[in-house]
This record gives structure tokens, C-alpha cells and sequence, in this order.
């Protein structure tokens, strides 16, 4: 069915006038100019044949066709701008962050709650596979890995975090630990898949006999450690676990260099929601 209606653009600049009962406000939020306004409004009121505002110097007033259209047309954008929003996607986000689980609950999940705090209006969707051969940086707005702190600069790191790693384990493996220091070569160490043994490393030698185990999921590893399954090496982000007893610290040797890169997408430098996201985390 073919509608005779007046240009949507009428409407919409007459609906702003109406809410403001002002042609500047209204203006100031349509980013025109208030003799744009002006005009579209006389230019609806000639194409349906009916005054739609009384003028005065400093103020404008509805007649009473006007508040009816005014009705009319708040209800109209209203019912539009809900059907558009149940039309968006439901992967449609303002922000995306990749990070493991490891990281989003245990560093980024409460700076991200006290940023929705002042910015309620926007959407984060979290990405999980940061770990993966298949995750492109591109792909997603803001993201934290696990790597390499040197200090490097790029457009695309924005913050480094440096947490060195020291070995932990539950209480009762550090007491027989503490009690027989040789015991540890006989230890199993807990390990992600990496190309690099960090283990290594950390005993400053070219081959280990110890026992090893795999598990590349670092939460799971946590738990494989207060389990008492062997040693895992640890940073600040595990600080609750040594807190609450769950784990303990057997040597204070640690193994610096290593920490958290903050980076971001080059190509979503027009995202203000992702850039304002990542100013937060920036400075906090």
C-alpha cells in the first residue's frame, strides 16, 4: 500500500522541536542549523495545511494539532526504534575484549563492571579464544595476552602489565618441599603448552627430569595445584588463592619478564566505545 506521508526528515525534526518546545535545542541535538529547523517545520505545516506551533520571541508553544501529531510521532519513533533494536543481531556488541577465562575473571571482569557503571549504555562481549592459532587481533576491539614484557612500543600495544612467575602448590606439598628441598626434582610441574618450557627457565637449566603434565587451560591448572597434583608457575593474578591458604609459595626465586600486554585493534580507532574502554583500563 503506498503511503502519502510528509518526508521522514520532516517528522523527525518536527518531533525534536516538539520534545524541546525549542528550534535551537533541537537544532543542537539533529547537528543542523536552527533555520534548517525553522524550515522544515513550515515546510510541514504547508504540506498538511495545519499550524502545528505558535510563535513568540524567546518561545515556541503546540497548538493543539501539534500535540497530537507530537503524540502521534514520538509514538511512531519510539515503536521504530524498538523493532530496530530486536532487529540487531544479538553478536552485535560496542566493544569486544579477548582474553582467557583466566584473565577476564580475575583482572578484567571488575574493571569492566566499574566502567559499565558510568557508561551503562554500552554492550562488551568477551572473546575466549585468544590462545588459539585461529585469533586474529583484527577481529576483535581491545584484547590481553599473556606474553613477552620488554617494553616494547607499537601502535597496537597499548599497556604493559609485568607480573614475574614463581612457583606454587597446596600447603601440604610446600611443608614437604620446605622439609626436603632435594624432594622437588621428583615433583610433577604443571605446564601449558607453550614453545617455551618456562620451566626451564625458572631452574635456570637446559633439561628437567621431573615429571610433567600438561594442562593448557590455565583455571584448570589453578585447581591441579590445590588438588596437590604438583607446582604451576603463578602470578599476582593468583594472589586470592595465596591469601586464602589454597596455595603457597615454597621458593622465593621468581622468573621476571613475562606479564600481560594490553593491545588493540589499529583498524577500530573509530570506535569511541573501544577506545574509551580502553583509556579505563589504561588508567586503572
Amino acid at each position: 500500500m503506498k503511503h502519502s506521508l510528509p518526508p521522514l526528515d520532516g517528522l523527525k525534526v518536527f518531533e525534536a522541536a516538539a520534545r524541546h518546545l525549542s528550534f535551537s535545542k533541537a537544532a543542537e541535538e539533529l547537528c543542523i542549523t536552527k533555520g534548517a529547523v525553522s524550515y522544515q517545520v513550515r515546510r510541514l505545516e504547508q504540506q498538511i495545511d495545519c499550524q502545528l506551533f505558535k510563535r513568540s520571541v524567546r518561545q515556541v508553544y503546540l497548538t493543539d494539532a501539534g500535540q497530537k501529531l507530537f503524540q502521534t510521532t514520538r509514538e511512531a519513533f519510539d515503536l521504530l526504534q524498538s523493532s530496530l533494536a530486536r532487529l540487531k543481531p544479538t553478536n552485535s556488541y560496542d566493544v569486544s575484549i579477548a582474553a582467557t577465562t583466566y584473565v577476564a575473571a580475575r583482572w578484567l571482569s571488575p574493571r569492566v563492571a566499574k566502567f559499565l557503571e558510568k557508561h551503562p549504555e554500552t554492550s562488551i562481549q568477551f572473546e575466549h579464544g585468544i590462545n588459539q592459532d585461529s585469533f586474529v587481533l583484527e577481529k576483535v576491539d581491545i584484547a590481553m595476552r599473556w606474553g613477552v614484557c620488554d617494553g616494547r612500543s607499537g601502535a597496537d600495544r597499548l599497556l604493559e602489565i609485568p607480573m614475574p612467575l614463581f612457583p606454587v602448590c597446596n600447603p601440604q606439598l610446600a611443608t614437604a618441599l620446605e622439609k626436603d628441598p632435594v624432594h622437588l626434582n621428583q615433583i610433577t610441574l604443571l605446564s601449558e603448552n607453550r614453545d617455551q618450557d618456562l620451566w626451564l627457565e625458572w631452574f635456570e637449566r637446559d633439561h628437567l627430569d621431573n615429571p610433567r603434565q600438561v594442562i593448557e587451560d590455565a583455571n584448570v591448572r589453578v585447581q591441579a595445584a590445590i588438588d596437590g597434583q604438583g607446582l604451576i608457575l603463578a602470578d599476582a593474578m593468583m594472589q586470592s588463592e595465596l591469601d586464602s591458604g589454597l596455595l603457597r609459595v615454597p621458593f622465593n626465586k621468581q622468573l621476571p619478564g613475562y606479564g600481560y600486554v594490553l593491545l588493540r585493534a589499529t583498524k577500530n580507532t573509530h570506535n569511541k566505545e573501544a577506545l574509551a574502554m580502553a583509556d579505563w583500563l589504561m588508567r586503572n
